[in-house]
């Protein structure tokens, strides 16, 4: 596969202050509408915008050849793009964000100190607590995973994103009504699911282990009343832990740790799940607000005042 990374994204919002208040809060690094995990503080932008969406998905590649051949995939399906600085810019002529590619060393971020855990017959962790309990702070959020997004088109989107970009299609949902697809190891970095209009549905940021995930829920539902969204739970597409909630701008975000990943490209195999999961314990029905956000009429409202 020649892209190998989700590099960060751009994200809309009538008030970037809300979110840069947010993510300092939540344990991301940078400052003045850039934020991240400190290997790579520019992972998620801020920008103002007259409602919140996606305005840009960076991707690394391998190589200058890369670009070159994604350029000539978009050229066949007369999508226009443009080649400058060794990055690649086209935008979704579907969604109406732009996605940039460039190529990027292969990367990953550092393996955190492991926290040890008691099972039958192999119990590490003896004579101490939980270092949940222990450590004197919480953990800092590891990077963005993925995207979520919907889409009135979901044919065009999967020719833009797969057939010309090249993302690889992990799993799908009854024949096609959704897609989960990646541009690196993870078993997703975008899924994309019909919608009136495009929209983002959530962001994911990975935390260490389940420990992470739930103690980092928990505390910003304390703080942050009527924020819940849905989870805890374990996908089973993806296999990740969730935990779902608002931002203050809006945006759902997802807390995930355990994800799939997939090494080798062509043992894996494409399941069609149908009906989907949504959790293999806690509430394993899908909510409704999921995919039916409550600011949803605004959404419509500004992607047409925007694009007619």
């Amino acid at each position: 596969m020649a892209l190998h990374r989700l590099l960060g994204i751009d994200l809309g919002v009538p008030n970037p202050q809300t979110l840069d208040d947010f993510y300092q809060h939540i344990g991301f690094v940078g400052g003045d509408h850039s934020w991240g995990p400190k290997e790579a503080p520019d992972q998620i932008r801020v920008k103002e915008a007259p409602y919140r969406q996606l305005l840009e998905m960076r991707v690394a590649c391998h190589s200058e050849k890369d670009l070159s051949e994604i350029a000539g995939r978009l050229d066949g399906i007369g999508i226009k793009h443009e080649t400058s600085d060794g990055k690649l810019v086209a935008r979704d002529p579907v969604n109406m964000f732009t996605v940039t590619i460039q190529p990027k060393e292969v990367a990953d971020v550092p393996e955190p100190e492991p926290r040890p855990v008691n099972r039958p017959g192999n119990r590490p962790r003896k004579g101490a607590r939980p270092g949940i309990m222990t450590e004197p702070t919480l953990r800092p959020p590891r990077r963005l995973g993925h995207v979520v997004i919907g889409t009135p088109n979901i044919v065009a989107t999967h020719d833009f994103f797969v057939n010309a970009l090249g993302f690889r299609v992990s799993d799908k949902v009854a024949g096609g009504l959704a897609y989960f697809t990646r541009c690196s190891q993870d078993h997703h970095n975008l899924l994309f699911a019909p919608a009136p209009v495009p929209y983002l549905n959530h962001y994911a940021i990975e935390r260490d282990d389940i420990d992470a995930v739930m103690a980092s829920a928990t505390l910003y539902l304390k703080e942050n009343h009527g924020t819940q969204i849905a989870g805890p739970g374990r996908h089973p597409i993806g296999g990740n832990m969730f935990w779902y909630l608002r931002d203050p701008a809006g945006n759902y975000f997802e807390q995930f740790a355990d994800m799939d990943c997939i090494e080798d490209d062509d043992a894996w195999e494409v399941v069609d799940w149908n009906p989907p999961g949504w959790s293999l314990w806690g509430d394993v029905d899908q909510p409704e607000v999921f995919f039916k956000p409550t600011d949803m009429a605004d959404l419509i409202h500004g992607y047409n005042k925007a694009h007619g």
